[in-house]
């Protein structure tokens, strides 16, 4: 299909990472760009535009909408919603699917393009059109229609950089770029995302704060199991706590954080679980992983019953 037919993204998923994709491909002139988001932040925007702080001067106007509503012909979807809402998402957007086109997904974790392409099994969707990129930026979402970016960008496995749509993100207020290795830039922001996630979460701190040497023993032996089990993929790590320390350049909160404070399932399961069902299937114990993964699946039980308790 020729590049010049390829003027449309929809971004499915109007939280911050999406919000920000959404705002900065809106200022191209020759792309139509649609977010699709919650009711609260598609009526902020039509009212008022989207504002980006740290990233845009002025508030962005572009088309939102809470459900995608029409034909995806000759479109790329670039879905940004958490790994726990992936399949869902996907299921909803099959009436609009055509075999023209292309899933770009954005979510943390392990096993994502699978997840996809089970979603999408039986669906006009051609497999080597779902493509994988990683984010790496620092964003929050403040309230409806209003975001704050604290800079990154975006890597594009092999394939994507390669196909038609790679060109529609080049020249925007983030970097976007081919990754030379996915494999193992996916299981870097793993193991990252491994100690920074959960531990903001179990401290309810920015994330300066887990980045402080002082919990560097809660770090190492998350990162250890997470190394082996890397290893065991063919994906040889040495990553350490001054690594994660280093790679935190923003005093942002986690995604992960955000949604807990939200009362929203959080990624856990596809981060450090999904070290854990990885090491499960290679035969190498998790232990460290599997508690973390259990603290915050008893937090946010806890928060359940919190806020059940609250509203009687």
């Amino acid at each position: 299909m020729e590049l010049e037919k390829r003027k449309r993204v929809v971004v499915l998923g109007g939280g911050a990472i999406g919000s920000v994709l959404a705002a900065v491909l809106a200022q191209k002139p020759d792309l139509e760009t649609i977010l699709v988001g919650r009711r609260d932040h598609v009526r902020a925007i039509a009212a008022d535009g989207l504002v980006v702080d740290g990233l845009l001067p002025a508030p962005v106007r572009l088309q939102a909408r809470e459900a995608i509503d029409s034909p995806l012909e000759d479109t790329l979807l670039i879905v940004t919603v958490k790994a726990v809402d992936l399949g869902a998402a996907l299921a909803g957007a099959v009436p609009f699917l055509r075999p023209t086109t292309a899933v770009l997904l954005l979510q943390n974790g392990l096993g994502i393009r699978e997840l996809a392409l089970e979603a999408l099994a039986g669906t006009t969707v051609r497999p080597e059109n779902v493509f994988v990129g990683i984010v790496a930026m620092g964003v929050t979402f403040i309230a409806p229609g209003r975001v704050r970016c604290f800079g990154g960008g975006i890597r594009f496995d092999a394939a994507f950089a390669a196909a038609p749509f790679f060109p529609l993100l080049q020249g925007l207020p983030v970097r976007a770029e081919a990754s030379r290795d996915i494999r193992r830039d996916l299981w870097t922001k793993l193991l990252v995302n491994a100690v920074i996630n959960p531990l903001s979460v179990l401290l309810q701190g920015h994330n300066r704060l887990v980045a402080e040497a002082r919990f560097d023993a809660l770090k190492e032996p998350i990162l250890a199991e997470g190394w082996a089990v890397a290893a065991a993929e063919g994906v040889p790590l040495e990553i350490d706590a001054a690594f994660v320390n280093r790679f935190v350049t923003s005093d942002n909160i986690t995604s992960m954080l955000q949604d807990f404070r939200r009362g929203r399932p959080t990624e856990i399961d596809f981060i450090n679980g999904g070290i854990v069902e990885r090491g499960r299937r290679h035969g190498i114990p998790t232990p460290v992983n599997a508690f973390v993964t259990a603290l915050i699946h008893a937090l946010e039980a806890q928060r359940m019953i919190g806020s059940v308790t609250s509203n009687k």
